[in-house]
């Protein structure tokens, strides 16, 4: 018997002119793992909130069909009993938070669930060694790192005894190590204990090798494939699925491991030789030797950088090194305590959460425009929406599309979050317009393999100073965290797919 069933669900949001689910029917066996997965705004979140009852008591809208969780049917059930069944994570970790340190965190749900204070304590206790967040435990939550929270989330969830759990977009905010550490809590969990679990996620390559199915959206509605099926039709994928695709190899493989296999078949073949792009334009933004420190703890330590109009930069570091605050005392949103900062442009900047941009009652009016012939696809689809009824991955479009044309250096806190790989290389493309213009672009991010794609120059970033820079290929080679898929699998020089000839063998 199904743990979860969807029958002919159809779901329309309150004020939308289109259904965000049309018909879907879908059936979840215990101990599966599936991946959701569709382009920005697709109905990815709004599926797996169904799960919980969260869609549509939480919401609102128009709800047609039935979903059934361990007997249960949603719409007759509160969303804190569902949860108890399905365990949520949302996107945003610290939203979901209640209290403000761990432990008390843990054990806020069990309390709600009237839970003798001994059972408590021993599902506290477990629960922490499952996730291994024990030096944790005594912290609050503020001053947790994303993958930290991101765990600590996972633990309060898991806390209940759910019979599945639904993770929505669970790296998105998370550096490479840490998204893999939270990954790896996620497979431990379904080796060890059989979970059921289902992922949204846009990053598809660390849980390629741990999927059951993939349910892919489009316009509503959902198909449902085994995973080499599902990726062999396109859509978000792996990089190594992308390199099978491109040489033709008989099998499609999920992860690296699959991969291997076929890599000795490329020694002696030689990378595309890569465009180097200069950075020999205009100086327009420099830091010397700058310091600055939050409440006495040091985010920035003599760190140094130079930005020329005409390029494409991109920051990486592991979550709390530094990128947001070099971006912020760029921006003049924070004043260095220490060394030197000039510039000679106007800023723009885009941060981390974009909705602190968005204000308008429409998208028209967030554009600044008054006719809706002028917005270019998918803005003319939105231009009478709110803008904070649109998906997160949309917000970030429309935040991005916002910026300030004039501006001379443009500054974006991880603008791919959230987004499909179509829009991702859209964005790439409006950056590099503005940057072909004479502005500076520097963008901070987690996506390696968006980064190594798109930027002029990457810059590595650790204990709030520049360590390492220069072009994509020498910066994201032979790394044991800042590398991409095919360069894990192929080693130095390599770095995407279509640096592969179609004549290798």
């Amino acid at each position: 018997m199904p743990l979860i069933s969807i029958d002919t669900v159809s779901y329309q949001y309150p004020a939308a002119n289109q259904r965000a689910l049309s018909e879907v029917s879908l059936t979840v066996e215990p101990g599966e793992v599936i991946l959701v997965r569709g382009p920005s705004g697709s109905g990815k979140s709004t599926l797996l909130r169904c799960l919980n009852g969260l869609v549509p008591h939480s919401t609102g809208g128009t709800f047609a069909g039935t979903v059934t969780v361990a007997g249960m049917d949603t719409r007759n059930t509160p969303p804190r009993m569902l949860g108890s069944r399905v365990g949520f994570v949302f996107q945003h970790p610290e939203r979901q938070f209640i209290l403000e340190d761990v432990e008390a965190e843990l054990a806020f749900g069990l309390e709600n669930l009237g839970l003798a204070r001994p059972l408590m304590r021993k599902r506290i206790e477990e629960v922490i060694d499952q996730v291994g967040i024990q030096p944790l435990r005594r912290r609050r939550i503020a001053s947790l790192s994303g993958g930290e929270r991101q765990r600590v989330a996972i633990a309060a969830v898991l806390a209940m005894h759910p019979q599945a759990i639904a993770l929505d977009e669970p790296t998105s905010q998370l550096d490479p190590q840490a998204a893999e550490d939270v990954l790896q809590v996620v497979s431990r969990l379904v080796a060890e204990l059989g979970m059921t679990t289902l992922v949204a996620e846009h990053r598809i390559e660390r849980i390629a090798p741990f999927l059951d199915r993939v349910w892919s959206l489009q316009s509503g509605r959902v198909g449902d494939a085994e995973p080499r099926t599902a990726f062999q039709g396109g859509g978000a994928r792996p990089p190594v699925v992308d390199l099978a695709a491109r040489l033709g190899w008989t099998e499609i493989p999920l992860g690296l491991r699959e991969a291997r296999r076929y890599a000795p078949r490329l020694r002696g073949v030689r990378p595309t030789a890569p465009v180097v792009s200069t950075t020999d334009g205009p100086l327009v933004a420099r830091l010397d030797g700058v310091d600055f420190s939050y409440n006495g703890r040091a985010a920035l330590r003599g760190a140094s950088l130079r930005l020329h109009a005409g390029e494409m930069a991109v920051l990486m570091g592991r979550n709390g090194s530094g990128k947001t605050t070099l971006l912020k005392v760029i921006a003049g949103m924070v004043r260095a305590q220490r060394g030197r900062v000039e510039s000679t442009r106007s800023v723009a900047f885009v941060p981390q959460d974009a909705d602190t941009l968005l204000f308008a009652s429409t998208v028209r009016d967030e554009l600044n425009t008054g006719l809706q012939s002028d917005l270019p696809a998918p803005f003319s689809e939105w231009s009478d929406r709110y803008p904070r009824d649109l998906s997160a991955g949309e917000r970030q479009q429309v935040a991005i599309a916002a910026l300030d044309p004039g501006a001379g250096i443009v500054l974006l806190d991880e603008p791919t979050r959230g987004l499909d790989p179509d829009v991702k290389a859209l964005v790439a493309l409006g950056l590099r317009r503005r940057a072909a213009a004479g502005a500076a672009v520097l963008v901070a991010t987690h996506d390696v393999e968006w980064a190594a794609r798109f930027a002029d120059r990457v810059l590595l970033v650790a204990d709030g100073e520049i360590y390492a820079e220069g072009p994509p290929r020498d910066v994201l080679s032979d790394s044991l965290v800042f590398s991409t898929q095919v360069n894990k699998l192929l080693g130095a020089g390599w770095l995407l797919p279509e640096d592969v000839p179609v004549t290798a063998p």
